[in-house]
């Protein structure tokens, strides 16, 4: 039997405001230990420009993954780290629009894992129409012999950007979804960043970890509004936060990317 699921997460912005102090000592600019690795984003071939009541949001043509998220209360800032994205720009970087999988045929045996940024490749585009913005089928970057289909939809819903994504078996057989999980991939990087940088480009998530009732709060460094509110969009529970495998690894001024996970039985 063929089945739908359908996941989601809604961004939304809140206006807060409060103080933050670093330190000089706190901020030091280790050296940055990225790989040089060859970039398969797609970045030359061009973006997508869309808006929204809150945001000027920018997808890359060939991923649909985001490139910048800007609110439009905030003239200049991103809550994205635009201004990195060709140093991450290569397999196993993380964009907001990426999915990760754990996936079984039937009930029994090994989980299977997949990733939208293990070894990209173009997106399918399909014809945007209505509330949705830009969509894509991201089996061209999957393996061939993964057993669902993936469609995923930027949309403008009551005003607000959401994220969705609909999962559909095309195999013989039941699929068992046994992990799911959508990176949150925000600035946190303050690597090679003085104190003012930092506090002008950079942000800091703060997740609550609550099944249907979880959030992810963005907030400024600089503890200016407006911060970013990120919730489920229908059932899309906030099971775990999952520190993701990059090239970059986490050091004392880079936490890590990390996902969203709406399952983790898989692990």
């Amino acid at each position: 039997m063929k089945r739908l699921c359908a996941i989601s997460v809604a961004l939304a912005l809140l206006f807060l405001s409060w103080q933050l102090r670093l330190s000089d000592a706190q901020n030091q600019r280790p050296p940055n230990q990225q790989p040089e690795l060859p970039a398969t984003l797609g970045l030359d071939q061009g973006y997508l420009d869309l808006e929204t009541p809150d945001f000027k949001l920018r997808l890359v043509s060939a991923s649909q993954t985001a490139a910048a998220l800007q609110p439009k209360s905030a003239t200049g800032f991103d809550f994205t780290p635009a201004d990195r994205l060709e140093r991450r720009a290569a397999n196993n970087f993380h964009h907001l629009g990426d999915l990760t999988l754990r996936l079984r045929l039937g009930n029994s045996g090994p989980w299977q894992k997949y990733d939208t940024a293990e070894s990209r490749k173009p997106v399918q585009p399909i014809a945007a129409a209505g509330t949705t913005l830009a969509a894509a089928d991201l089996s061209p970057t999957l393996p061939d012999h993964m057993p669902v289909q993936i469609i995923r939809s930027w949309v403008v819903d009551n005003n607000r950007l959401a994220l969705r994504f609909e999962v559909k078996n095309k195999s013989a057989q039941p699929v068992q979804i046994g992990a799911l999980g959508i990176p949150m991939i925000f600035n946190n990087i303050i690597t090679g960043r003085n104190l003012k940088e930092a506090h002008e480009i950079c942000s800091f998530s703060d997740p609550y970890i609550g099944q249907d009732a979880g959030y992810l709060q963005v907030t400024r460094l600089s503890g200016n509004g407006p911060a970013l509110v990120v919730v489920p969009d229908g059932q899309t529970p906030f099971e775990a936060y999952q520190l993701l495998n990059e090239p970059m690894r986490p050091h004392q001024t880079f936490e890590g990317a990390f996902a969203w996970m709406v399952h983790t039985q898989a692990y």
